[in-house]
């Protein structure tokens, strides 16, 4: 295990486009965590047209371990919501911490920085989805996030076939 000694030998940082190369290994990494392989069709150059090109559909943030080389430990990725009840919002879609960093208060902080970003952008709430079975939950919960499992909310989705079919609807 690499020895990190000092808070400012780690930096949380706006991902760049040269970063979604790894950033996308991260996403492929946490995919198996999830058993979602299947799911992580994207790639590398997929993130940079979504994340970089003009209106960026996501924000992501990068842990970087100052090393040398420096290493990317970890990754958030985000997207602003709104709520025509509390106004602007900042969704979660990933948090990502790689497993050889974890236990030292590197995922605290960068969820911490998405908060602070949330703040900064004004936004009423952050909003994230967890497995029922990830251990994570209780780091949510630890850090004030609600559980609306049980207040009788329900997450739906439309995938790609659906929704191409709803959309003959509007005709």
């Amino acid at each position: 295990m690499e020895v990190v000694t000092a808070a400012s030998e780690v930096v949380i940082r706006d991902a760049e486009r040269e970063d979604m190369l790894e950033v996308d290994k991260m996403i492929k990494e946490l995919a198996v965590y999830e058993k979602l392989t299947d799911d992580a069709r994207l790639n590398a150059a997929d993130l940079v047209r979504d994340g970089f090109d003009s209106p960026a559909a996501f924000g992501c943030k990068v842990l970087e371990v100052r090393s040398e080389p420096p290493v990317l430990a970890g990754y958030a990725l985000y997207y602003r919501t709104y709520s025509t009840c509390v106004g602007r919002g900042l969704m979660l879609e990933d948090l990502y911490v790689r497993e050889r960093w974890r236990r030292r208060g590197f995922g605290r902080r960068l969820f911490g920085a998405i908060a602070a970003e949330a703040v900064s952008l004004g936004c009423a709430r952050l909003e994230l989805h967890v497995l029922s079975w990830n251990p994570a939950r209780a780091f949510y919960e630890a850090r004030g996030a609600v559980d609306l499992s049980d207040a009788d909310w329900r997450y739906y989705r439309l995938d790609t076939e659906q929704l191409r079919r709803a959309a003959l609807l509007h005709t």
